[in-house]
């Protein structure tokens, strides 16, 4: 289903991996300097894009001519994160780089399904710019943002929401939709060139990956969860996560006012004979709780699985069914991230 996709293994052991890890700086939209120097919007908006753009490529796919989407690079031999609708079903990939003669082949490490990303790699390259993911617990509704495409498509527009829930055609061409949890809603024009790019905050870091033209408003995925996947899939050339051996979906708090329900993850299917099945949950339960991580709009299921818990490790889920609660223990599964 997608390009050669596994067969890249783990590459390039001992990247330096601390460009992933750098922290969000607080910065107002407009900063007054002193003797008559002051920093607008338009100047900011100016500065992100002119430091982003030589770290922004533009991802092709087979010998056409046109991009079908962009990334971003984040370390300086070659690994870039884009979405996973750009890297699906690519006969061969390639990335043009900023002041780069060359078009570079390119080749899919691994994806995500639950974040909807994927980490490429280009071989053969050193000393590139890269890009740094921000702190998401630092965005606010309202923030300026900046939406960068590999084709220099560059626009400016505010963070309208966050922690949104938002349903998209699977990419690797099921028929179906996949619910991505944790997405941002933004004003920004993006245009199909861009997908895959980057949306920055005000300092330069990258705070989402632009997900396209189909939506209105523009969204993004939050890089929320999505950390920790790129630095696995860059390590050791594929991704594993904690799972209950059950796929759900997010129940929100709108969704659950609206409906009369409880707020969590709903189960949508069991594995047979999986943790989940085996504790005595049900199609239809709707997890409300693991240990002491409550989940909600900002905490939903596949995030708080990647980031509190680990493979192996015994865990009490709490859930609602119907009118009653319960809770069960359970030993989380290590398992590739299901579609």
């Amino acid at each position: 289903m997608l390009v050669a996709a596994l067969a890249g293994g783990a590459v390039a052991a001992g990247v330096t991996l601390g460009i992933l890890r750098q922290q969000a700086r607080t910065n107002q939209q407009t900063v007054d300097l002193g003797s008559q120097v002051t920093i607008s919007e338009d100047t900011a908006t100016a500065s992100v894009a002119q430091k982003a753009q030589p770290a922004v490529v533009a991802v092709v796919a087979g010998d056409s001519a046109t991009p079908r989407g962009s990334g971003f690079l984040v370390t300086s031999d070659g690994y870039v994160v884009t979405n996973l609708t750009v890297a699906a079903n690519a006969k061969g990939l390639s990335v043009l780089i900023p002041n780069d003669s060359h078009r570079r082949d390119a080749r899919l490490v691994d994806y995500d399904c639950q974040t909807g990303i994927a980490v490429l790699k280009v071989d053969n390259v050193s000393n590139l710019p890269t890009l740094a993911f921000g702190d998401p617990s630092n965005l606010k509704v309202g923030e300026n943002a900046v939406a960068v495409g590999g084709m220099d498509g560059v626009s400016r527009g505010v963070i309208s929401a966050l922690h949104q829930v938002v349903a998209v055609p699977d990419p690797l061409g099921s028929g179906a939709s996949i619910q991505l949890a944790d997405v941002i809603y933004t004003d920004t024009a993006v245009a199909p060139s861009d997908s895959g790019g980057p949306l920055l905050n005000v300092g330069g870091q990258v705070v989402g990956v632009l997900i396209g033209a189909n939506h209105e408003p523009d969204v993004a995925l939050a890089v929320d969860g999505m950390q920790s996947a790129v630095e696995e899939i860059i390590q050791t050339g594929a991704l594993t996560v904690p799972s209950l051996g059950a796929q759900a979906v997010s129940v929100t708090s709108t969704a659950a006012e609206l409906a009369g329900g409880t707020v969590g993850a709903r189960i949508a299917s069991l594995e047979a004979g999986g943790p989940a099945q085996q504790a005595g949950l049900r199609v239809g339960d709707v997890i409300t709780q693991l240990d002491d991580q409550r989940l909600g709009d900002q905490n939903a299921l596949p995030q708080v699985l990647r980031t509190r818990f680990r493979s192996g490790q015994k865990v009490a889920v709490s859930y609602a069914r119907g009118s009653s609660t319960g809770q069960v223990q359970l030993t989380l599964l290590d398992e590739r991230p299901a579609c």
